[in-house]
């Protein structure tokens, strides 16, 4: 486990993981069509999405309620002097219930124990105007406007960053 709240714990994903992780994925129909012109991912793409972000240095971990076993979420990030984090997404059924800030706050917690010195992510910015609030919210400020590639789409995007020294 590489930290955990009071009702939640993250840890890495492991193949036995990601036919959960599809449905947590395939529950986010907006983010899907809006991020990669899809309604549904598979298990296949799933498994070398993940293949790839381990090449690349990013830890693809799950997020499970300790009450139910159940993985609801995933956080995607790599640890440098600047941790990016790639994705922070929950199962549908857990929007709107500050689980996304609970779990944010102890992902920044478990980050204050590394060498970074920030958090960087970059946020979409075309398609739902709560995102962008929500990272405002947990103290990121938008550097600048950039163009972020996702699979073969060009979109609208805001770096955003957050010190925690």
């Amino acid at each position: 486990m590489l930290f955990e709240g009071k009702d939640f714990f993250v840890d890495i994903t492991d193949v036995d993981d990601l036919i959960e992780i599809t449905k947590v994925y395939n529950s986010n129909k907006n983010f899907l069509v809006n991020h990669m012109d899809k309604e549904v991912i598979t298990y296949d793409w799933l498994l070398e999405d993940v293949k790839g972000m381990k090449n690349a240095g990013f830890s693809p971990c799950k997020i499970v309620d300790k009450c139910t076993g159940k993985i609801f979420g995933l956080i995607e990030f790599k640890i440098s002097n600047e941790t990016y984090l790639s994705l922070l997404m929950l199962h549908c059924d857990y929007l709107n219930q500050g689980l996304g800030s609970l779990i944010f706050h102890e992902f920044e917690k478990y980050i204050r124990t590394t060498k970074s010195t920030a958090i960087r992510i970059d946020v979409v910015t075309s398609y739902d105007r709560n995102v962008l609030n929500f990272w405002r919210k947990n103290g990121f400020s938008k550097l600048k406007d950039i163009e972020l590639s996702w699979g073969q789409k060009t979109l609208s995007a805001a770096l955003m960053k957050k010190g925690i020294i």
